[in-house]
């Protein structure tokens, strides 16, 4: 039955062709090698930034970190395009890690918005304003990145259940800043665990899952023509 869940949620949100797909051990994760790498990528870095920024930092990266993560969503588009022009051959690797880098920046930009919205007493300063920082998460992404990409076999079941929870986590935590953009629910908490994240969290995953209900539908009707 969870496999069954996690099949729908990819079919929701990809067009699930094996052959676009990583493959870890004989299990084929259940969405695309580029959706593998933006939701994982989105998810990852969520993690990351919680715990590295717990000061409620709510401003945007300097300048040339939004200029690097501009890039990395370009890449991701460039490799779409132009593969599918026939430019050139990409596989699934090159999609994996083009994905991943663009998950993980659109996530850098949510971040601040979230601190912003949810916090009372955030603090106006900027992620990543020490390069260190910056560095250290871009190290730990390459290295989620490369352990990926080595398709251990004992792993192959942590991936194809991580890959269908980060498409659930994108959905929620993007539906869940929108509703804090709400002033009801904006600018309460003083932690990230309150009661000011519950009924927000509760509107979030409904609108989370009409969403792919919406897309599940959507999607079996376009195959059919």
């Amino acid at each position: 039955m969870p496999n069954y869940l996690i099949e729908i949620i990819g079919f929701s949100v990809c067009h699930q062709f094996p052959p676009r797909s990583l493959v870890i051990g004989n299990i084929i994760l259940p969405i695309c090698s580029r959706c593998s790498g933006f939701y994982t990528g989105f998810f990852i870095t969520a993690v990351i930034l919680f715990i590295m920024f717990r000061k409620k930092e709510s401003e945007l990266p300097p300048i040339y970190i939004l200029v690097i993560l501009a890039l990395f969503c370009l890449s991701t588009i460039i490799d779409g395009i132009a593969s599918n022009f026939g430019l050139y051959n990409t596989n699934n690797n090159l999609r994996f890690i083009t994905g991943c880098l663009c998950g993980s920046s659109i996530m850098i930009i949510i971040y601040p918005i979230f601190s912003f919205q949810y916090y009372k007493d955030s603090i106006k300063e900027k992620i990543f304003k020490k390069p260190l920082k910056f560095i250290i998460y871009a190290l730990i992404v390459m290295g989620f990145i490369i352990i990926t990409l080595l398709r251990l076999n004992f792993l192959s079941y942590f991936y194809y259940y991580l890959a269908g929870f980060s498409v659930l986590f994108t959905f929620y935590f993007i539906n869940l800043v929108l509703i804090l953009l709400f002033p009801p629910f904006s600018q309460k908490a003083y932690r990230l665990l309150s009661k000011y994240l519950v009924l927000p969290s509760i509107l979030a995953i409904a609108l989370s899952l009409i969403e792919l209900l919406a897309f599940y539908w959507f999607h079996k009707l376009i195959i059919r023509f």
